[in-house]
């Protein structure tokens, strides 16, 4: 299972998320989640779904705008063990992890 979430920069806070497997239909959930917000630029790593679900939507592919929210997951990573697939707490029931 994979967390999707948006991170606003500027608020240094997590918009929206979802569990789910690494496919189209999760980050179309995502994607259904932020439609209320007025989202201008997305900036996202070289994911080749991200360019095809953006498409005529102003996206940037850049490490140095993903940095941040990288260190977010790894500020989750540690404090939320069950996130980490290596760990003794990881957990594979989907119920713990939502």
């Amino acid at each position: 299972r994979w967390l999707f979430y948006a991170y606003d920069r500027l608020r240094k806070t997590v918009v929206a998320h979802v569990f789910g497997e690494r496919t189209m239909a999760t980050l179309g959930r995502l994607m259904s989640l932020l439609s209320p917000f007025d989202v201008v630029i997305w900036m996202t790593d070289g994911w080749p779904l991200y360019e095809s679900r953006l498409k005529g939507k102003l996206h940037v592919i850049s490490k140095r705008y993903t940095q941040r929210i990288e260190r977010h997951n790894l500020n989750l990573r540690q404090h939320l063990a069950r996130l980490g697939r290596k760990s003794l707490s990881f957990s594979k029931s989907v119920e713990l992890h939502d």
